[in-house]
């Protein structure tokens, strides 16, 4: 995966800045753009402050290797004012709002994420009236592969310690993203 010696500074660089011969036949130029560079203003390097007639609901996700949930905590301690609240699901990953199922292994179900937003709005905003009932009738975590997935994908009856059978159909299921 990885050469080794691993080679030094000066020579990774090297093959990053390199211009390949490979590339001039398609004739592409360089890259000329400037770069997206927003000049500093008076926002930059500022906490944002709640104001008082405002509120902020955060969503995270306990799952989420994308914006992990100590960053979702970071941004939710560095916000000055008391009317915020955040929603951390334990076991949802990045996209709190759409991977927060209320029916565990249909992602045609409703989220509760989408609910606790739907609330939100239609209070507007008030945290106090926030409806949090979804947050109790979520599935548990669970890692039980569906039936018709260790068929199709591992073509066995018992995923951990199964046997591997070629009578299983290797149809993918329809609906699941796959």
């Amino acid at each position: 995966m990885w050469e080794k010696p691993t080679p030094d500074q000066q020579e990774m660089t090297a093959r990053f800045m390199e211009k390949s011969d490979s590339c001039e036949e398609f004739e592409v130029g360089n890259y000329a753009a400037k770069g997206i560079i927003y000049e500093r203003d008076q926002y930059w390097n500022k906490t944002a402050t709640i104001s008082n007639n405002t509120s902020d609901l955060m969503c995270s996700g306990g799952l989420d290797t994308q914006t992990p949930p100590y960053v979702a905590e970071s941004i939710f301690r560095a916000l000055e004012g008391d009317n915020k609240e955040l929603v951390s699901f334990d076991y949802i990953p990045h996209s709190s709002l759409g991977s927060s199922f209320m029916v565990d292994g249909d992602q045609e179900s409703s989220t509760c994420g989408i609910k606790l937003l739907a609330s939100y709005i239609m209070d507007d905003g008030d945290l106090k009236r926030l409806n949090r009932t979804c947050l109790d009738e979520m599935p548990p975590f669970s890692l039980t592969i569906p039936l018709e997935l260790m068929h199709s994908f591992m073509r066995t009856d018992d995923t951990y310690d199964g046997i591997y059978k070629t009578s299983l159909s290797i149809e993918r299921p329809q609906g699941m993203g796959y």
